[in-house]
């Protein structure tokens, strides 16, 4: 009984004191709970650890990145980890909900690199790569792709050739390496492509360049001119997030040419006269009471607004991710907006999907429309652009002279604008040079461009075999392009009229396809031995066929009824077409081996046959071999407080260029003769030998050697990448001259030998620590570009002519690829003395102030054999700076980028127009007695040294050496309690400004300008590039 007391009481008291215990514990643990994002994107992060500091409890955010936990104890610390970010300890406190925000770990997600046909980690690539990330991509508003390498990359050229609205984009790689295509191979998510000017920047993830031939050889006959790698952006696992990145902004022209006004014009064309002996073209009257003093480009160049829209959604599960985006660019040309335009319209789908443990299905597809009305540029018969800087500035815009508009009204085709105001006439003779405003007037031109690109894929990864996949990959590249051209009948001046009206229509279609089947492995065993190997094949065909036709004397005038079937002057219809059919077969491999993240080694191969060469040299094989040493991995280096990573690179590679057009090496025949055949002898259509064949045509071989050093000090505070390379070119392909008399075209030939040399370097400091964060990055790329042999008996080959001028664009032996081929000066005559004695000993008639032309060649006789090497148009140097500063949610960045070492000739002075076209102000620092030192030789109407008419190198070339202000932006980041209020994760808004500073001493609109192509050094008149100024907006919900 006393036992059962006890017992009772124990258990009591026992309860009791578990009560008051157990309550003051219930009444400590509570519960925690809140979100996780992500910095970069303002995203929701599924699977971060959340965990109690010192305890195992935990638990792991969910498909919404939310995460709750039970804590006992307000001074719990938690911990935020996840992969690839930065981890973060807050202490609990009296908090209730605890949202997070994860900064990207740099150090621990170490930078992936896309390489042909797989990826990287940066520190251990041994070729050299520029890559240039999405951020950078979209943080400055472009309307190309290519532009967000400009300035950016080492080594890679990128020139706007035109300003015009939807204008395409020239990119060399390390230099000039051919005298026929230096564009690189663009590969779009694997797929293979021409260009990519139809991409939406905004898709796209990364892009990566392959410079050097090592790197490249992967992709061998279509490697010599380097690869630019694209990928473009992914779903990821997680909750369906929408973004929309768009802006809205005003353009003018950049930069204009500084032109003579209308006394400067008069002034200047009555010394000519004088000079020459001829009476002043204009009186004193004149001079007094000009008719107009018109600044063309004024009239002619305008505002013009611009937007682009990107709306993306993306998501996924365990199984399937996908991502979706639209986007839109309208833009309006600053030079007759309502005939020059552009607008592009793209949809993207990327999506995969888990068939199984082992199988994975996927897709990459892009649609493209593009709308384009253009006006004609670089042309040196009157081209738009042209127009504007040679017209004169006597003649006003619209004609107000009662008696010249009833002069007018008499003129079959007299040009009016839509008010009927007609545009007026020079007084000076100046033939195909117009009223730039009539020209316009009268320009109509449009062009369609549909575009449907991807890939579908499958890859298999055995499960019991780790490392180890497959990939079949089938893409396909199918496009139209079409183009309608309106001219109606006009009278622009006595000498310019169009006596009839006229419709052309054009059109192509063209299909690629493309199947690659790739074995990829990449294992690492005992934590040191990394092996990684790809073995695989490619087929591809591309076909094309192309049709054109025109017309004249159209029915019913005007550009909506500008079509084929109004034409009714059968005599000069006309039509064309033609078609084409290139194939490639090719087998690839790869294999590398890494120990201890020391020392690597890699070599690659590919054979490669292509139907453009004959059977005599159908195959080509391009190896390349490449090692690397990470020395701050060493013994010796691994402790050091200063250098954190230090790599040394070497690497050598074969790679081909088969950039030639189809059937190049067959005899071609055309449909263009005619046989005496028959008793009476009369003419009969026929085929004759057009082209001759060349079966021993062969690839375009370039060899490399690039030596490279990576460096990071002070944890990557400071960061730099140096590489010196020396590439050698051989068999170049092109068109060899041949004697006009043969009566066919030029064959293709393997003509010459290319050599590049030299250093390209990029540094960074950056302070991502603290609240101002700011980082300096700049580069620089020298190149020295030599041609080492020219495979004819003169060792020059000759390129485009300068319009009515002695000289012209030549590749040959022992200088850059290419120069001016003309004349060099050696100062003007001071007195007349002097020009005596040059005259008795040449047989010259020049007087005080020509130009002392150089008896190059030393024969006694000034003539066009003393033409040589005068210059270059080919930039040696180009150089980029980027600064940023970030501070409490506001960002400044700031782009500069140029060229230098490079000359441009100004072709808006025209030789046979000299005695009334309008000239650049540079002129009117010619030579006269009171001004010795002038910069130019004496102007004459009659130029009887040819000052002017022989292209020379102290009146034609001008240093293009340029530096731009390619962007300056202001932008403030919403803080996540202001987003979370407004419901969106991210929010972003800023003013941006593009090319709003050029620093130049050329005298024409734009020095990065040229001609396009490897025969670029004349400005023939291009279209301005733009200024903009710019709002814009990033929000993901």
């Amino acid at each position: 009984m006393k036992l059962k007391t006890l017992l009772s009481k124990h258990f009591i008291l026992t309860l009791f004191v578990s009560l008051i215990f157990g309550a003051n514990v219930i009444a400590q643990e509570r519960t925690v709970s809140g979100v996780v994002k992500g910095a970069s994107d303002g995203m929701p992060l599924p699977g971060v650890n959340v965990s109690i500091e010192g305890t195992t409890i935990g638990t792991i955010t969910d498909f919404d990145g939310k995460y709750s936990l039970n804590i006992k104890d307000e001074k719990t610390s938690i911990i935020f980890s996840f992969i690839g970010y930065k981890s973060q300890t807050v202490v609990v406190g009296t908090q209730g909900t605890i949202n997070v925000t994860l900064e990207d770990d740099l150090e621990e997600l170490e930078e992936v690199i896309v390489v042909g046909y797989g990826v990287q980690k940066k520190s251990v690539v041994t070729g050299a790569i520029a890559s240039v990330k999405s951020d950078e991509i979209t943080e400055t508003p472009i309307t190309n792709a290519s532009q967000a390498l400009q300035g950016r990359t080492p080594g890679v050229l990128v020139t706007n050739t035109s300003g015009q609205p939807g204008a395409g984009i020239e990119i060399r790689v390390r230099g000039t390496g051919s005298n026929g295509d230096n564009s690189p191979l663009y590969v779009v998510d694997g797929m293979q492509v021409d260009n990519i000017n139809f991409l939406n920047p905004n898709d796209i993830e990364s892009m990566e360049v392959l410079k050097d031939a090592a790197s490249s050889a992967i992709y061998g006959a279509r490697g010599a001119n380097g690869v630019v790698m694209i990928t473009t952006k992914k779903g990821k696992e997680g909750k369906a997030r929408i973004t929309y990145d768009g802006y809205f902004g005003i353009q003018t022209a950049a930069r204009t040419s500084d032109l003579m006004n209308a006394q400067q014009y008069m002034e200047f064309h009555n010394m000519g006269a004088a000079n020459a002996g001829y009476d002043q073209p204009f009186s004193a009257a004149d001079m007094a009471n000009p008719r107009a003093d018109t600044d063309w480009q004024d009239e002619a160049f305008g505002n013009a607004p611009i937007q682009s829209h990107n709306i993306s959604t993306s998501g996924g599960s365990e199984s399937s991710t996908y991502l979706m985006s639209f986007g839109y660019l309208g833009q309006d040309g600053i030079v007759a907006p309502d005939k020059s335009n552009y607008e592009r319209f793209n949809f993207r789908l990327n999506g995969t999907h888990k068939l199984s443990k082992s199988l994975t299905a996927g897709a990459n597809m892009t649609y493209v429309h593009e709308k384009q009305s253009g006006i004609q540029e670089n042309n040196a018969f009157g081209g738009s652009i042209q127009n504007v800087l040679l017209h004169d500035p006597l003649t006003p815009v619209y004609e107000t002279d009662p008696n010249r508009i009833a002069e007018l009204e008499t003129k079959n085709g007299a040009v009016k604008n839509s008010n009927g105001q007609y545009y007026a006439v020079s007084d000076q003779d100046l033939r195909e040079i117009v009223n730039p405003l009539a020209r316009f007037e009268n320009t109509n031109d449009e062009s369609f461009t549909n575009k449907l690109i991807g890939n579908v894929f499958l890859e298999y990864k055995p499960v019991n075999i780790e490392g180890l996949r497959f990939k079949t990959d089938f893409g396909i590249d199918q496009g139209s392009w079409s183009n309608r051209n309106y001219t109606p009948e006009a009278y622009y001046n006595p000498n310019n009229t169009v006596a009839t009206s006229s419709v052309s229509q054009n059109m192509n279609n063209y299909m690629t396809w493309q199947w690659e089947n790739v074995a990829m492995y990449d294992r690492t065993f005992n934590e040191k031995h990394q092996i990684n190997g790809v073995l695989g094949m490619t087929m591809r065909q591309s076909t094309g066929i192309d049709m054109s036709g025109s017309r004249a004397n159209l029915q019913l005038p005007g550009w909506h009824y500008g079509y084929l079937g109004n034409g009714a002057d059968d005599n000069n219809q006309k039509s064309n077409g033609g078609a084409y059919d290139q194939r490639l077969l090719s087998y690839f491999g790869r294999v590398g081996y890494t120990y201890d993240n020391k020392y690597m080694l890699s070599a690659t191969m590919r054979y490669d046959g292509s139907s453009n060469f004959g059977p005599n040299n159908k195959y080509g094989f391009f190896p390349s071999v490449q090692a690397g040493w990470v020395l701050s991995n060493e013994d010796f280096l691994s402790s050091s407080e200063t250098i954190n990573f230090l790599k040394l690179r070497a690497a050598w590679g074969q790679v081909g260029n088969d950039k030639i057009e189809a059937f190049g090496y067959m005899q071609a025949i055309a449909p263009t003769y005619a046989y005496p055949i028959g008793p009476d002898g009369n003419p009969q259509p026929g085929y004759g030998v057009d082209r001759a064949g060349n079966p021993d045509l062969k690839w375009e071989t370039a060899q490399e050697f690039n030596f490279g050093l990576d460096a990071g000090f002070f944890q990557d505070m400071l960061t730099t990448n140096i590489d010196v390379y020396s590439r050698q070119r051989k068999d170049l392909l092109g068109y060899q001259p041949i004697p006009d008399y043969v009566g066919m075209q030029d064959p293709i030939t393997n003509m010459g030998t290319v050599q590049n040399r030299g250093i390209e370097m990029a540094l960074t400091y950056q302070n991502r620590e603290g609240e101002l964060k700011y980082s300096f990055t700049g580069n620089f790329a020298y190149n020295d570009n030599k041609v080492l042999d020219v495979n004819n008996e003169d060792g020059i080959i000759y390129g485009p002519t300068m319009f009515q001028t002695d000289g012209q664009l030549v590749m040959m032996e022992g200088e850059s690829l290419p120069v001016y081929y003309g004349f060099k000066t050696d100062g003007v005559f001071q007195s007349q003395a002097q020009a005596d004695a040059y005259n008795e000993m040449y047989g010259k008639n020049a007087v005080a102030g020509d130009i002392q032309y150089v008896d190059s060649n030393g024969d006694g006789v000034i003539d066009a054999n003393d033409r040589t090497a005068i210059g270059s148009p080919v930039h040696n140097w180009s150089y980029g700076l980027t600064i940023k500063l970030e501070y409490k949610g506001f960002d400044f960045s700031m782009f500069w980028q140029g060229q230098a070492g490079g000359e441009m000739i100004n072709a808006a002075m025209r030789p046979d127009l000299m005695t009334t076209q309008n000239y650049p102000t540079r002129y009117l620092d010619s030579w006269t007695p009171s001004n010795p030192n002038a910069s130019m030789p004496r102007f004459t109407h009659n130029d009887t040294n040819k000052n002017y008419t022989w292209m020379n190198d102290m009146v034609h070339l001008e240093d293009a050496s340029y530096l731009r202000l390619q962007n300056i932006q202001v932008g403030y980041n919403f803080s996540d309690k202001a987003c979370e209020k407004i419901g969106v994760g991210r929010l972003r808004v800023y003013a941006s400004g593009n090319n709003l500073v050029t620093i130049s001493e050329y005298s024409g609109i734009n020095p990065e300008n040229g001609h396009g192509g490897v025969w670029s050094g004349y400005d023939l008149g291009s279209y301005p590039v733009a200024a903009s100024y710019l709002v814009g907006l990033n929000v993901t919900f």
